[in-house]
């Protein structure tokens, strides 16, 4: 599915993350988040729908294949475009990513289109492009990458963006780059990079309540924010993970941001919910703020 802006020169997002849904028969927190789901996409009019891991556990689900199919029925059912990327919890015991990727090809009527796809160890990294809306110019690219799982070596708990990614990114962003130091383009994934602790002492909105680590980021850096930060027209990043997060915060001009967890079958003691993200054609701005269950079920 193309993405294009409306008439009145907007684009809306919504992003979900950190459903976990679980074992079939579903729990009841399952039936919850899918509400959940449902009537979000029935409250917002948006123009795509962004997912950014942790659609499922797992680990001890004995049919994750069916779980990710069932869950995806839900996101399907709205006829909106649809992008995801996957969480560390997604594929820890049979099923893996490129059994992931192929469901989502088969249960998404309404899947956006991608460009430039690179898969490494499994892990798709890819690009969305947003067209204007009465020309085929590109007006936004979104990154979608594939923050992997547990770290590979004995440093830290969760993976780092593979150095592949970041060459990927670097060579990529050179054909969307205009040169104008704009930042209209946005960056999607699942664990934080390390940079968002830098960004938690600078919170513009929500909330920082993580009490294990407050940034549950790796150990090392690829680097990947440093070319975010070169390329010059980067906006922002969206993960997930740490589901007691919810800030949008500035760091060296980007926007560090996370989702709102979404999931009932989960840790966490936040209302959950979605984020919003906001585009403008016409003023070239960006907004985002997350909604809670209270104000949409």
């Amino acid at each position: 599915m193309q993405l294009r802006y409306r008439e009145d020169g907007t684009f809306t997002i919504i992003q979900f993350t950190d459903t976990h849904i679980g074992n079939m028969p579903f729990h009841e927190d399952d039936h919850r988040t899918f509400q959940l789901i449902t009537k979000a996409l029935d409250h917002f009019d948006v123009d795509l729908i962004v997912h950014t891991g942790d659609v499922i556990w797992s680990e001890g689900v004995k049919d994750a294949d069916q779980v990710f199919a069932q869950c995806l029925h839900y996101f399907d059912q709205a006829k909106v475009p649809m992008a995801v990327t996957f969480g560390n919890h997604d594929s820890e015991e049979i099923i893996t990513r490129s059994d992931l990727r192929r469901i989502f090809e088969e249960c998404v009527e309404m899947r956006a289109d991608k460009h430039h796809s690179l898969i490494v160890d499994d892990r798709e990294s890819y690009t969305l492009e947003i067209l204007g809306h009465d020309h085929d110019q590109v007006e936004n690219t979104l990154y979608f990458l594939d923050s992997g799982a547990a770290a590979p070596l004995p440093i830290g708990i969760y993976d780092w963006n593979q150095p592949e990614q970041v060459a990927w990114f670097r060579q990529v962003s050179n054909l969307y780059r205009r040169g104008d130091r704009v930042k209209r383009n946005l960056v999607f994934q699942h664990i934080p990079l390390p940079e968002y602790w830098k960004a938690a002492t600078h919170i513009l909105a929500g909330v920082n309540l993580e009490t294990n680590d407050a940034i549950s980021a790796p150990y090392i850096n690829t680097g990947l924010f440093a070319n975010l930060y070169l390329d010059g027209e980067v906006w922002g990043m969206f993960v997930g993970h740490d589901h007691e997060n919810n800030f949008d915060g500035l760091y060296q001009g980007i926007h560090l941001v996370y989702g709102n967890v979404s999931g009932y079958q989960t840790y966490g003691d936040l209302d959950r919910g979605v984020r919003i993200i906001e585009l403008n054609q016409h003023t070239q701005e960006i907004k985002t703020y997350t909604v809670t269950v209270d104000d949409f079920i």
